[in-house]
Formats: C-alpha cells, sequence, structure tokens
C-alpha cells in the first residue's frame, strides 16, 4: 500500500479511532471497571470513553503500543505498514525521513512495533487482528 492509498483509508485520526475500536471491540466498548456497555466519547478527546454508570474515564489505547503516545495515528499506522510490508526490515533513520519525525520518535515507534509483535497475544495489534 502507498501513501496515496493509505490516505484514501485512513483520512484523519477519526477514520483510524474507528477502525481501532471495530478490530479491538467488536461486540462493543464495555467500562473496564463496572463491564457497563454505556459509555461515550468525549469530544474533546476522542480516544478517551467516560462511562455512565460509574464515571470511570478511560482510554481505548490503554494496553496497547498507541498508549500514552502524542503521535499522530496516522504516522504510527502508516510505520506499521511500511514495516509489515518491508523485506529487510525498516531502519529508524528511514522511517524518520518517510513519517516527518524525530530520530527519537522514529526509533521508538519501531521499537513499540518490535515489542508488540515478540509478544504472544499483542494488545497493540488487536490480538494479531491489526492489518493496514
Amino acid at each position: 500500500m502507498n501513501y496515496k492509498e493509505f490516505l484514501k483509508k485512513f483520512p484523519d485520526e477519526k477514520s483510524i479511532i474507528d477502525y481501532f475500536i471495530k478490530i479491538r471491540y467488536p461486540e462493543g466498548i464495555k467500562c473496564p471497571k463496572c463491564g457497563n456497555t454505556k459509555v461515550y466519547q468525549k469530544k474533546a478527546r476522542p480516544k478517551v470513553f467516560d462511562c455512565n454508570f460509574c464515571g470511570n474515564s478511560f482510554s481505548i489505547f490503554k494496553d496497547t503500543v498507541f498508549e500514552k503516545t502524542t503521535t499522530d495515528l496516522q504516522k504510527w499506522l502508516f510505520a506499521i505498514s511500511k514495516f509489515l510490508n518491508a523485506k529487510k526490515g525498516v531502519s529508524a533513520k528511514q522511517l524518520q525521513r518517510e513519517i516527518g519525525v524525530t530520530y527519537k520518535c522514529a526509533w521508538r515507534i519501531l521499537h513499540q512495533i518490535r515489542k508488540a509483535m515478540a509478544e504472544e497475544n499483542p494488545q497493540g495489534f488487536a490480538n494479531g487482528q491489526f492489518s493496514v
């Protein structure tokens, strides 16, 4: 998948969040504290949900490679796509040039991807169901 095709599939952060929710929560989002299904998405912070029952506020990216990231999700998904499709791997320097981030950020993204791939049940890739 080239960058144009990628942007067509994921034009904005909302589309990525919706895609992630569909994969990680196929039966719908539940509050991790009380298990209630009546949760609502915050408008100001679309990655965060609030529970109507207990008032718990939680991120849908908890326990994933995307947890606590400030980097744009489009850059993350494109980096994952590049990593998965590369025959000989991707260097942090190459990723830095291609997605327009600092070397430190590119290195961290690649490190998180490799760490998630080494896990038996990677939560960041929605239990192995991730595909761009």
